[in-house]
């Protein structure tokens, strides 16, 4: 099989890079496989690597109702590419690029999309949605997502995301909340540093996004105990997983919510929220806790921070349950996919 995975990023640290990274690595050992995105981040490895020419698809500016213009460079772009390459299969993982891609075998991965009042961003949301019934399958990455397509009369299927060998457990317990991830509004990390002040109790962010400065400067107002680590390589996040004491989040959306499982297989509970797909993956009062409101969150987080012997008990419980996201079955999932798609289109 030739196939590409498409994306608009290609980026260390974002979710969708990471699953075409995961992906791409693994498929390319057996077929030959490309990655198309616009920033490039992540080095080749089994795989080789297509810059595109691609502007940002929304940026809360005017130049967001050029969107369709966008997509008919990007069609140019993909029409040269295919002439050359003569890919098997292309499989989108920003919705929004899909458009580009009607007649040609295409999978989209559907990641979901964040709630927002943004009367244009629903607009434009919409648009990319309906775009998904001319491909030739749709994958969401959640039971929640596939319900939310559902109701709009799309089909899919779903196939979890996973972690990779290198996220593996520790006995080392440093005395630290973990967050990791984008600082965005609908993220409510805000939230967490509140929580490190009342709780007195450490908190580690290793994530970047537009809402840095503000939570900074609520850190620094409140005298909270937290550290901003940015960016993170690979190898320093896993360490941070190992040495937390435990993860928590009080996001109110996620299409997957990935960082559970990193943290889950390096052995240690979470707290979230009861939104999106977040029950998926934690297993409330088992592996950690679903939280129904903050004052939950806030309690929850108590509990484990005063009972190091039942954060242990719940991160034994975690690493057991995180061996059911397995990137290598994972990869198999879409292989399949893959391979009945080409073989219905040879018919």
């Amino acid at each position: 099989m030739k196939i590409a995975f498409v994306n608009d990023t290609f980026l260390e640290g974002r979710g969708a890079d990471t699953l075409i990274y995961e992906l791409a690595s693994r498929i390319g050992k057996k077929h030959e496989v490309y990655v198309l995105a616009g920033e490039i981040g992540f080095k080749e490895k089994n795989f080789k690597v297509i810059k595109l020419k691609l502007e940002k698809l929304y940026t809360g500016r005017i130049s967001d109702f050029n969107y369709f213009g966008k997509i008919k460079a990007l069609r140019r772009q993909i029409e040269d590419i295919q002439r050359k390459h003569e890919f098997d299969i292309f499989n989108v993982h920003h919705i929004g690029l899909n458009a580009a891609f009607k007649g040609l075998s295409t999978i989209v991965t559907w990641l979901g999309s964040p709630p927002t009042n943004n009367i244009f961003r629903k607009m434009i949301a919409s648009t990319w949605i309906r775009t998904l019934k001319q491909n030739k399958e749709t994958i969401t990455i959640s039971n929640y997502l596939k319900k939310q397509l559902s109701k709009k009369a799309i089909n899919s299927r779903v196939i979890y995301c996973g972690f990779s060998e290198e996220f593996k457990p520790s006995k080392i317990d440093k005395g630290y909340m973990l967050y990791v991830g984008r600082l965005e509004k609908h993220k409510n990390v805000a939230e967490l540093i509140r929580l490190s002040k009342s709780l007195n109790f450490p908190l580690k962010i290793a994530g970047y996004g537009p809402e840095s400065e503000n939570l900074k400067l609520l850190a620094k107002k409140l005298k909270a105990p937290v550290e901003f680590l940015g960016r993170v390589s690979r190898k320093n996040l896993v360490k941070l997983y190992q040495e937390s004491s435990f993860f928590i989040s009080a996001s109110k959306w996620e299409g997957f919510g990935l960082i559970f499982i990193e943290a889950a297989a390096c052995g240690k509970a979470s707290i979230g929220y009861n939104a999106g797909s977040i029950p998926e993956v934690i297993i409330n009062g088992k592996t950690g806790f679903v939280a129904k409101n903050e004052r939950e969150l806030r309690s929850y987080a108590k509990k484990l921070v005063e009972d190091k012997k039942l954060r242990k008990k719940m991160g034994k419980k975690a690493l057991k349950f995180s061996k059911n996201f397995r990137w290598d079955e994972i990869t198999k999932k879409y292989e399949q996919v893959f391979r009945g798609i080409i073989k219905n289109d040879s018919k």
